[in-house]
């Protein structure tokens, strides 16, 4: 078992892109809780929400547009199936967001191009912060 101090040490020695891989899995439990029980975003079909099949699929990919990773209206439950096998099922997924988030908001995250580089202090902040909303919905919901 690891020690205090060694814990510590660890942390200081990760990577930012081992930050923002832990921010990322935060945000995307967030995602999951918060859609719990709805329909796929791109397909409109149930999801099999028992096992392993619902990702967090993003509307605007994490490799094209990574200023919108840690984004709400960005992300959404969907299915693995649609998510990883169809690329996303774009047409779809934006049937789907111009329903949840109307016109408006759709055409502002479209037109999104401001640049954001995640420090590792803003990536903790955002850890901690998705941590402590998945743990209040997930509260509010049992």
């Amino acid at each position: 078992m690891l020690t205090v101090l060694t814990k510590a040490k660890l942390t200081k020695l990760k990577t930012r892109g081992q930050w923002i891989a832990e921010a990322q899995a935060a945000f995307n439990g967030f995602i999951r809780a918060r859609d719990y029980g709805k329909l796929c975003i791109s397909s409109g079909k149930p999801m099999d929400w028992t096992g392993n099949q619902v990702d967090a699929g993003h509307y605007r990919s994490r490799g094209s547009a990574p200023h919108l990773r840690f984004d709400e209206h960005n992300c959404h439950a969907q299915s693995k199936h649609d998510n990883r096998y169809l690329s996303g099922n774009v047409t779809g997924y934006r049937i789907g967001l111009f329903v949840r988030i109307g016109a408006e908001a759709l055409d502002a995250l479209e037109a999104d191009q401001t640049p954001r580089k995640y420090s590792i202090d803003d990536l903790k902040v955002i850890k901690a912060a998705y941590t402590l909303k998945t743990k209040k919905l997930k509260a509010a919901q049992a």
